[in-house]
Formats: structure tokens, C-alpha cells, sequence
């Protein structure tokens, strides 16, 4: 049995919404049902703030999206003003992606000369292989994984080709091409150690299959991988955009085919279940991702995804939403962390990388101290966040939802 949940189901998930947010809600997919369809024809009868509902578009990433809806089912409904806006960002974003996969053709042609394997993933890849389109999607930077003994290789050989680097972090190198027309998030690993403890480096290299973009055949992610990597970077930025919930939704509609038994059972050994529910409780209910009843269980049956999904939902389009602190980005991502020992992990990783135990201009102007005394500060830094944020985020990463 099928469960698709309508435009109608999703407007009582949210409170307060407006209706400006409802109708981009109907537009962020490729294909709308009639009842979505009739739900945007009402929305568009209504007063719409138009400058708005273009400004969360640009901000959520789904301008794409939002002018193919539009164009498709209800175009005489647009003021031509916005229309025109719209499809010039839709065609200024078309020409865009169009160059940046011919980049990333080009490089992974490079490295299959030379015999370095890699994998892109999201990007044009994404596109065209959950989209089936690439104008419909977003592209910014190109993403490429590559295994340990060749990133040094690649480095060099994308230096050759022009770029620089620019970034460099544990898990990936941030290279901008010198006329600044491309840039390559070069991956030793997807995402941060720390987010994804129990998913070994060769697990990637392990579910992949072969893929046409633009007429050339390259290694793509299987279906459950990618599902995997939107749910572990959708977490990484605590799910504040609207495209990262979109990529999910077209995932599961462009794949019928998935072996959702094996999905459960593997995501729950993998200690990955509750991030995996989490995006797709998001999925299914602000976008109608079709689920399955039995995933719609399984997904459900962990109470904190599903407060997760509340404070998400509540904070995807609220006027007052502030930008997430470093205290409470890292209460999230411990809390899609369904294990004890991966919690540890994940807060011994978040130490790490974040920095959060290395001193900031706060901790300096809480207590001035002579230079020779500057070690304590590491010391002073956790009163000052205590003191700062009270024990009400221990209290929320430790007591139950």
C-alpha cells in the first residue's frame, strides 16, 4: 500500500504558515497530482506577496523549481513582472549548470586517463539522475570523493587544470578555479567523521553503479547510497533549506524500485536510522514523498525524529528564525545519533573540528588575562558557555523527547 501524503495533509503539519510558504510548498517538485494542482490554482487567487514568495524561493534554492510549477500549471496566474524574473533565473541557472557539467566531464575524462577512479555526487549528477533535468536544480560547487592514495594525484592534476586551493579540512579540499567560473569540494569523505561514525570509507566504493551524464558514462551512487548522503548532509546543515528536503522527495519518486527491507535493515546496523527517518518524515509530509506504510511505521516509530522533524518544519519558513548556534547545531547533530557510542563519537568529532573548546573574542572579553596566562582560557571558554546558555541544552541532549 501506497501512502502519499496530500498539499491538504501538509498544511496541518505547520502552524501559522504563509501562504506564500503553502504555495512554494506545491511548487518544490517536479511533477504536482491534481489535488496539489488545485491547492496552487487556489493559492494564486489569494493576495500574494510576490517579493516575498521569490526571496524564500532564492533562499530555500528552489527558484528552478518554483518558475517550473508555475510554468506548467498556472503560468496566466503570475504577474508578468515576477514571471519574467523567474524564467530569467531559470534560464540564467540552465546556462550555468550546462557549464559546470561540461567542467566536470572534462575532469572526470582527466582522471580516467590517468586511471584515478572517483565519484562525483550531487551537482549535476544529482540533477540529472533524481531531477532527470538538470535546469531544475541548483548547482553550485562540483563534488568529487576520491580515495585516500589518490587525492594527492587529483589535487595536482585539478592544479594543472587552473585551480587553487583554497580550503582544507579533514574530510574535504575547497579548489576555485582561477577565472572563478567553477569550484571543486574535493572529498577524502562525504561528510565529517563525526556524523556518519559507523559508514567505513569503503562503503561508498561499494554502491556505485555505472550512469550517463550528458553521453558519458560515469560512476553514480546507488539510489540507497544517495539517500544515505542527502540525509547525512541535510543533517549537517540541520535541514534550514528547502532543497535539501527536495532532493529526498525526488529520490524516493524517481526510484519506486528501492529495496526498502534492505534500506531498514541496513540503515539500522549502520546505527543511521533515525537521520535516514528524520529526512524522510520531512519528505513525506511537506513534500508527499510516496512511502510505503511499513516505512511510514518504521520512520515513525522513533519518537525523537520525529521531534526533530517538528523543530525543523516549525523553523523552515518562520519569520523569526535566527541562524542556528554552534551550541545548538551540535545538540542537533548528536540527537540524530540513535546509539550511545556513536553519540560519544559524535561529540568527541564535534570537539575536534568545530573548535569549540579553542577560545573565541568572547571568552577573551569575559575575563581579560596576560598573555602568559592566555592557557586558561581554555579553561574559562566552558564557563562562559555554561554561563551563556544555562544547562538547558545538556538538559535537551540528554533527557528523553
Amino acid at each position: 500500500m501506497i501512502q502519499i501524503l496530500s498539499s491538504y495533509d501538509t498544511r496541518n503539519k505547520l502552524s501559522n504558515l504563509r501562504k506564500e510558504a503553502e504555495l512554494l510548498l506545491c511548487c518544490a517538485r517536479t511533477h504536482l497530482n491534481f489535488s496539489t494542482t488545485e491547492l496552487l490554482k487556489t493559492l494564486l487567487q489569494e493576495n500574494i506577496d510576490w517579493e516575498y514568495l521569490l526571496n524564500i524561493a532564492h533562499c530555500h534554492k528552489v527558484m528552478p523549481l518554483l518558475y517550473w510549477s508555475l510554468k506548467n500549471t498556472c503560468s496566466s496566474s503570475v504577474p508578468q513582472a515576477e514571471f519574467d524574473k523567474l524564467r530569467n533565473y531559470f534560464q540564467s541557472n540552465n546556462y550555468s549548470n550546462l557549464i559546470l557539467t561540461q567542467e566536470l566531464i572534462k575532469l572526470l575524462r582527466l582522471f580516467e586517463s590517468q586511471k584515478i577512479p572517483v565519484i562525483p555526487f550531487k551537482g549535476p549528477v544529482l540533477a540529472a539522475s533524481i531531477y532527470r533535468n538538470l535546469s531544475l536544480r541548483r548547482i553550485g560547487d562540483l563534488d568529487i570523493l576520491v580515495q585516500q592514495q589518490d587525492f594527492q594525484k587529483v589535487a595536482d592534476l585539478l592544479s594543472a587544470q587552473g585551480y587553487k586551493l583554497k580550503i582544507d579540512v579533514p574530510w574535504e579540499c575547497h579548489f576555485v578555479r582561477d577565472d572563478g567560473s567553477s569550484n571543486i569540494d574535493l572529498h577524502r569523505d562525504i561528510v565529517p567523521k563525526h556524523l556518519c561514525c559507523s559508514v567505513s570509507d569503503n562503503y561508498w566504493w561499494e554502491h556505485i553503479e555505472p550512469f550517463s551524464l550528458a553521453g558519458t558514462k560515469i560512476s553514480n551512487l546507488t539510489p540507497e547510497a544517495s539517500l544515505l548522503i542527502l540525509c547525512l548532509n541535510g543533517t549537517k546543515e540541520c535541514w534550514q533549506s528547502l532543497n535539501r528536503i527536495c532532493d529526498v522527495a525526488e529520490l524516493i519518486r524517481t526510484h519506486p524500485e528501492m529495496d526498502w527491507n534492505h534500506i531498514m535493515e541496513e540503515f539500522t546496523i549502520l546505527g543511521c536510522k533515525r537521520l535516514i527517518s528524520l529526512g524522510l518524515i520531512l519528505a513525506g509530509e511537506l513534500l508527499a514523498a510516496p512511502l510505503t506504510e511499513e516505512v511510514w511505521q518504521w520512520v515513525k516509530s522513533d519518537s525523537v525524529a520525529k521531534s526533530l522533524a517538528f523543530q525543523v518544519r516549525e523553523q523552515l519558513f518562520s519569520d523569526s528564525a535566527q541562524e542556528i548556534g554552534e551550541v545548538e547545531r551540535t545538540i542537533f547533530h548528536i540527537k540524530t545519533r540513535e546509539r550511545l557510542r556513536d553519540k560519544f563519537q559524535s561529540f568527541l568529532g564535534l570537539m575536534n573540528h568545530s573548535g569549540w573548546l579553542t577560545p573565541t573574542q568572547k571568552d577573551l572579553d569575559f575575563l581579560s588575562l596576560p598573555l602568559f596566562l592566555y592557557w586558561l582560557y581554555f579553561l574559562i571558554r566552558p564557563i562562559r558557555v555554561l554561563k551563556d546558555y544555562g544547562l538547558s541544552p545538556l538538559r535537551k541532549l540528554l533527557l528523553p523527547q
